[in-house]
């Protein structure tokens, strides 16, 4: 009886062995198609990436003065619109790029009655720099008071331009 009750327990344990080893290599196939799928998601990303950077050096890089790039923004702003409702989808490849020379990004909140969340609305509509604002003539004002600030006569009420200005000075 001891003779065959040794050789059950050894055979249950070989059996426990098995399940055990079964399990692991389970584990470690999950393992390994999880790696191939994340290998697979970083290569695509990185490939879209570059793509990204290529057809970035492609665009035509135009430099304007503050008060010529304003006037762009505002008539482009206005027709957009128009245009959007009218015009037929154009391909990518067809697509012209019209960008200015990057301008720095001031702290707009430096300007009295320019709040963070008038400040986000004014980068939204690409007014990023005091210069941008220094620039800004009586039309522009009008123009952006009706559509960005919302508050007639805020502008030259606090004096944006002068601030504007005096922080450019400084």
């Amino acid at each position: 009886m001891q003779v065959l009750c040794t050789a059950l327990l050894i055979k249950g344990e070989a059996i426990m062995y098995q399940v055990d080893t079964s399990l692991a290599m389970y584990t470690i196939k999950q393992a390994e198609t999880v790696i191939a799928q994340s290998d697979a998601i970083l290569n695509k990303m990185i490939d879209d990436s570059l793509a990204l950077n290529r057809a970035m050096m492609d665009f035509s890089f135009l430099e304007l003065a503050p008060t010529k790039t304003i006037e762009l923004m505002l008539s482009a702003h206005t027709t957009t619109v128009e245009k959007e409702q009218t015009a037929e989808p154009k391909r990518a490849s067809e697509i012209k790029a019209i960008a200015q020379v990057p301008v720095r990004q001031d702290d707009l909140k430096m300007i009295s009655g320019v709040g963070p969340g008038l400040e986000r609305k004014l980068l939204d509509f690409g007014i990023t720099s005091y210069a941008q604002i220094a620039a800004l003539t009586d039309d522009d004002i009008a123009d952006l008071e009706a559509r960005v600030v919302k508050f007639a006569g805020r502008i030259k009420r606090d004096d944006w331009i002068g601030q504007a200005q005096q922080l450019l000075d400084a």
